[in-house]
């Protein structure tokens, strides 16, 4: 509104001088005034506009450094999906619901068994449901093996997966099993049937991995 004021104020005095031969003393200490302000505005307009110009340079410049971060990052992990898949595919993972299972070859203590599934893009065995636990049994490969699965009881009695933390709604306990004690932390799956038994977690067999994908 002040530049408006200031300029329509120039422009009354340009108009008043424009028509008298000469100005007077007053009159041009009037339009000295007026074209000092409007300096004044143009030079702050000017300063204004510089700053956006630098601020959005600047603001540029780091969505240009964000943009390529992000490239870098997504094709690091283009590279290592793919790595993952070809060490994926390696491993013979037996497909069911959306899920896929891998039976190991080698026997390993609970705690072993867990880092292991890990290392391969698993985890060790949930067990969420009576259908789910007759396929596992169904597809191993030897069926007199113990396994180990994702159940354990850090706090005594309280049975929960590794792989959420979640309390296990679904068990399969063989009769007398489930409360043998603080020295029976661990779960295996019966070597012929869909039984469970809680055992010492530093007991040598082998485990059962799951992942949530499938290449």
């Amino acid at each position: 509104m002040m530049f408006v004021v200031q300029f329509t104020l120039l422009v009354v005095v340009i108009k008043h001088a424009s028509g008298q031969t000469c100005l007077s003393n007053e009159s041009k200490e009037d339009f000295d005034k007026s074209r000092q302000a409007l300096t004044d505005v143009q030079e702050n307009i000017g300063k204004v506009l510089n700053k956006l110009e630098n601020d959005n340079k600047k603001t540029l410049d780091m969505f240009k450094e964000t943009l390529n971060t992000m490239g870098q990052k997504i094709k690091k992990l283009d590279t290592d999906f793919k790595v993952l898949g070809k060490d994926f595919r390696k491993t013979k993972w037996h497909k069911y619901d959306g899920h896929c299972y891998y039976y190991s070859s080698e026997k390993a203590d609970w705690f072993t068994a867990e880092r292991k599934c890990r290392e391969i893009g698993g985890y060790i065995v949930k067990i969420d449901d009576k259908k789910e636990n007759s396929n596992i049994e169904a597809n191993r490969a030897n069926k007199s093996f113990y396994y180990w699965i994702g159940l354990i009881d850090l706090k005594e009695g309280e049975w929960r997966w590794t792989y959420d933390q979640m309390k296990a709604v679904f068990t399969a306990w063989c009769p007398g099993y489930g409360s043998k004690g603080t020295n029976s932390n661990c779960v295996l799956l019966h070597g012929s049937r869909t039984d469970w038994y809680e055992y010492d977690c530093h007991y040598k067999t082998y485990y059962i991995c799951e992942s949530n994908f499938c290449f």
